[in-house]
C-alpha cells in the first residue's frame, strides 16, 4: 500500500488487472464496461480487507492495450499533479512523461504474461557449505 495517496495518514491499496479486451468473451462489450466490470469485481473482491484495514483500495484495470480503466485515470491523474507540483513543471508535461512511462510499464507486463521470463530460474538459498540443510530438513 501507498500512505498518503489520497488523505494523509491513509494507506491507499492497490490491485492490477490487465484485460484482454479483444477476447472472445468480450466482443458484443465496450472497453469502457468490459473495464469497469473489472473494477467492480475488484472492489466485490477487497471490501471486507479494507474496511478491516481502515484503508482506501484502487482497483488499478488496464486493457492490454494501455485502456486504463476509470480509477486507473484518477490515480494517474492525481500521480501526475503531485509530480507535476514537486517538479515545478506543468501538468501537460508531466502527464506526458507518466503515460509514457505507463505504456511502456503495461507492454513490459503483457509481455512478460505472454512470452515468460528470459532469465532462468535460480535458487534464491545458495547453500554451498550445508549450514542451512538442518533447518530446510525440519
Amino acid at each position: 500500500g501507498v500512505c498518503g495517496c489520497w488523505q494523509p495518514q491513509v494507506v491507499t491499496l492497490f490491485d492490477v488487472r490487465v484485460v484482454d479486451t479483444d477476447a472472445k468473451s468480450y466482443v458484443q462489450c465496450n472497453v469502457e464496461a468490459v473495464l469497469s466490470s473489472a473494477e467492480h469485481m475488484k472492489k466485490m473482491k477487497y471490501v471486507d480487507a479494507v474496511e478491516t484495514r481502515h484503508a482506501t483500495f484502487i482497483p488499478f484495470v488496464v486493457s492490454v492495450d494501455g485502456v486504463l480503466g476509470r480509477e486507473a485515470r484518477m490515480f494517474v491523474n492525481r500521480l501526475g499533479d503531485s509530480i507535476a507540483d514537486m517538479w515545478k513543471k506543468s501538468h501537460s508535461e508531466v502527464m506526458g512523461w507518466v503515460r509514457a512511462k505507463m505504456s511502456f510499464v503495461i507492454l513490459r507486463a503483457t509481455n512478460l504474461c505472454l512470452r515468460g521470463s528470459r532469465t532462468k530460474w535460480r535458487r534464491v538459498m545458495d547453500i554451498n557449505d550445508g549450514a542451512g540443510l538442518p533447518g530446510y530438513m525440519d
